[in-house]
Parts: structure tokens; sequence; C-alpha cells
């Protein structure tokens, strides 16, 4: 890993924390499945939890924990990012998403965006496969964390503008 993703995951419980629980549901495979996913197991991540699904080439939230919810200032569980996300910042999320699609690994995302309340976040998410036949990814399990505003962390490059691409690495 990079040495920001490294420094993210030392301190923060909320995305190591999921990251290790998908890593322990791993037994032998590149991928759990969905159903090795038990929200009993993890509920003090509950509300950083994130579930999303690809459906003909569109991406839709199928959960989204009470943390993601209040950052977001809406309900995000059952929409598509097309319909809540503003076009720049999908287009970004959506690489995201397609990458662990293809590369059928796990991704560190940190970056800096204004919300619709003008309050400047900085998100770190770690964006997991699921897959039910051991070979495509069928969902993707999200952990999301966020820094609220003036006093954040710095981010490599000018984080003024939003959205900001920020750091992405596999993990």
């Amino acid at each position: 890993m990079g040495e920001i993703a490294d420094a993210a995951l030392a301190r923060d419980e909320g995305i190591s924390g999921l990251l290790a629980y998908w890593r322990g549901k791993l037994r032998g495979r590149a991928m759990p499945r969905r159903a090795d996913i038990d929200p009993a197991e993890i509920p003090r991540l509950l509300p950083h939890l994130q579930l999303v699904e690809r459906i003909d080439g569109r991406y839709r939230y199928r959960l989204a924990g009470t943390a993601i919810v209040a950052a977001y200032g809406s309900e995000l569980t059952g929409k598509f990012i097309d319909e809540i996300i503003p076009p720049a910042r999908r287009s970004i999320a959506e690489r995201h998403y397609t990458m662990v699609y293809e590369a059928k690994r796990p991704l560190f995302v940190r970056n800096k965006y204004t919300t619709t309340r003008a309050i400047d976040i900085v998100a770190s998410r770690v964006i997991m496969p699921l897959s039910e036949n051991g070979i495509d990814v069928s969902m993707m399990v999200m952990a999301q964390t966020f820094e609220y505003g003036a006093e954040l962390r710095p981010l490599i490059g000018d984080a003024k503008l939003a959205p900001y691409e920020g750091v992405v690495e596999f993990l």
C-alpha cells in the first residue's frame, strides 16, 4: 500500500475495520460472497457501510449507513448515483467503482469535496469487491468516513476545487 492509505488505515477504525473484516471472509477465495457479510458481526461499522451494485452499467446504492446519509444530506439507499450525484463528481465515483469491478481488488480512495450545504469534507473510503461465483464482481461493499470543516488534514495537490480526484490506491 501507499503512504497515504497506510496512514489513513492506521488511524481510521471505520475503514480499516471493514477491510480487515472483508479479508477475514476471503477463506482462500479472491473475493467473499455477499452472504458472507453479516451486519450482526460488525455493528460498530454499520453507520459507515455501503453496498453498491451495478445494474446495466449503472451503479445503485443498495444500502447506505447513517454516517454516509448524514454526510450526503439525503437518503441514498435504492438510488442510482446518476440520480443524486452531480456529473463531475459522479464520473469520479463511477471510475473508482469500475476500477474495482475490473481489477477485482480493494481500492482505497481519499478525496475532498464540498457538500450541497457548502461544507468541506474529506472522505476516506475502502471499496471492496464481492462475488457470487468467485470470478466476477457481483457487488461492492464499502466503508466511508468523513472529516468536516476547515481544519482538515492536507491532501496532495490543490484540494480547493470540488470535485477533487484525491488519492486512489489498490490495497
